[in-house]
């Protein structure tokens, strides 16, 4: 739901603390540009849909939020500043109330390029519902 996304980058974007640490608004949707100097978070959808409990319109979609790091720690201290932005807010998602944004699982790995330089990734899911 592009409402959710949309919701997503105004609230990372708005997080100071987030953005100095990053260098900027370094925030993409499904995958950075390529050749993106790190650190980035990416967020994406990963599963969800209407629910159809009642007449309301409510949708729940799961949201994987991360950040790509050139160390581990930075990785994670920077999901440190994410997780406040998101867990347990009420995002404001145009034509919706939030009934929940809340993170379930964590998450962390590390890729390595054929030039043998790593990138590291910490973050987590994010179960977030809304209703018409």
């Amino acid at each position: 739901m592009n409402a959710i996304n949309a919701s997503l980058y105004s609230t990372l974007a708005a997080g100071t603390a987030l953005t100095t640490a990053l260098g900027g608004t370094a925030i993409f949707h499904m995958n950075a540009p390529e050749g993106r100097a790190l650190p980035y978070v990416v967020y994406s959808f990963q599963g969800g849909g209407d629910v159809n409990e009642s007449p309301h319109g409510d949708n729940e979609s799961v949201r994987f939020v991360r950040v790509y790091a050139a160390t581990a720690k930075q990785a994670w201290e920077i999901d440190a500043l994410v997780k406040p932005l998101l867990h347990n807010v009420a995002l404001t998602v145009t034509g919706y109330t939030t009934v929940i944004c809340r993170r379930e699982d964590d998450y962390e790995t590390v890729e390595t390029d054929a030039a043998n330089v790593r990138t590291y990734t910490a973050g987590g899911l994010y179960r977030i519902r809304v209703t018409k």
